[in-house]
């Protein structure tokens, strides 16, 4: 005689692979069972952790929805206490072994996120993903009944703690006060802003301070300056929890006012926070070019060249430079130029025969002199003195 089988033979599914329990009384799931072969998919739940038990304990079918209960009293425990087990799904598809850990707590919260607290770390764990809704929890008598259950030893700083109407701070310094978590720190992310502005250009300037924070705690940081600059203004005298929106950076924002700056420099130190620390404080650097920069394009020229001085002009409106050189050797084309921004103006080295002439009867390999660079701004005369060198290389 023939045995027959019938192809493809079924196969177990399931979509659980463990399940984790902290109750006060009892708990209750579901999951399904599911035939992912052929045929039809039949077998039983075998419990091996005491108190737990599944409804349907045996089934027939390709498509099984399985409760279960577990039972904290029939399970034995103590409040307090926890067990590890596990359960089998036996079938004819195969066999799925899953295992099971459960707490019995003397007081649990099952909040509308699905999250389980029988703890304050759970609560803290809690508030750090859902912020809002903890505030409300911690106010809340249900909240006030699992810290009564679980033995909380401040209760009294609690009940104050429960009377301040800023939640976020009331439950920052819960956390503290619990050991959850340290005060929440202050770090700017630029240790150093600089801002530089023409000479003549007196429009306000506008910056701005990043902050971080370390954690997802209560700020609020008094905004100082070491100096009291008046040409550095502030919009607003603090940074405060709201000023972060639930993110864990914000921006201080600050203006610059020019015309309350008679130099060409100045410079304050800010601090957020209480106590100045190199973490927490910045310095905010504001500065003006000099009227005129000149620059030449090379260290050293040869006997037979060319050069240029170049000039940058700060003042924001045309300038009228003049250029000389005491030694007849270099020579520009004309004596005063117009510069605007910018300017590149071109000279030629030559030296004359006698003046060669002495340089090979003295043996002298190089030769220094100077260009003088002059201009006034605002009334006051201004100069520059630029070293040229000049040699047979």
């Amino acid at each position: 005689m023939t045995d027959r089988f019938d192809y493809p033979l079924p196969r177990l599914s399931a979509d659980i692979e463990t399940i984790h329990i902290e109750t006060n009384d009892r708990e209750q799931g579901r999951f399904t069972v599911k035939n992912t072969g052929g045929g039809t998919l039949s077998g039983k739940i075998l419990s091996r952790c005491p108190g737990l038990t599944f409804s349907p304990p045996t089934f027939t079918g390709n498509h099984q929805d399985i409760a279960y209960t577990f039972n904290a009293g029939e399970a034995g425990l103590a409040a307090g206490q926890s067990m590890d087990g596990y359960f089998f799904i036996t079938t004819n598809g195969g066999e799925s072994k899953v295992p099971v850990t459960a707490k019995y707590t003397k007081m649990a919260i099952h909040t509308a996120e699905g999250v389980t607290i029988t703890n304050l770390a759970e609560f803290y764990d809690y508030a750090v993903s859902h912020p809002a809704p903890a505030r409300r929890l911690f106010v809340d008598s249900e909240f006030y009944m699992l810290l009564l259950a679980i033995g909380y030893e401040y209760m009294e700083i609690y009940e104050s703690l429960h009377k301040d109407a800023n939640r976020e701070r009331a439950l920052d310094n819960f956390f503290m006060l619990s050991g959850l978590k340290g005060k929440t720190a202050l770090a700017v992310m630029d240790s150093r802003l600089l801002f530089t502005q023409n000479l003549n250009d007196t429009a306000m300037l506008d910056g701005y301070i990043t902050v971080e924070k370390s954690d997802g705690g209560y700020v609020e940081a008094p905004i100082t300056t070491k100096w009291n600059a008046p040409w550095l203004n502030f919009y607003a005298s603090k940074l405060v929890q709201s000023d972060f929106k639930d993110t864990l950076a914000t921006q201080v924002n600050f203006s610059i006012d020019p015309i309350q700056i008679p130099g060409a420099y100045a410079r304050e130190l800010v601090t957020i926070g209480a106590h100045p620390t190199a973490a927490n404080t910045v310095e905010i650097v504001f500065s003006r070019p000099p009227a005129l920069t000149a620059r030449l394009d090379r260290a050293a020229y040869g006997y037979e060249d060319r050069g240029m001085v170049q000039i940058i002009n700060h003042t924001g409106h045309d300038m009228k430079v003049e250029v000389h050189c005491p030694e007849g050797y270099i020579r520009f084309a004309a004596r005063s130029y117009l510069v605007g921004d910018y300017g590149n103006i071109p000279f030629d080295v030559k030296l004359p025969a006698l003046v060669s002439a002495g340089r090979l009867f003295k043996k002298v390999p190089y030769m220094k002199t100077a260009i003088e660079v002059r201009t006034i701004v605002d009334g006051q005369p201004i100069r520059k003195t630029l070293p040229v060198v000049v040699g047979q290389w």
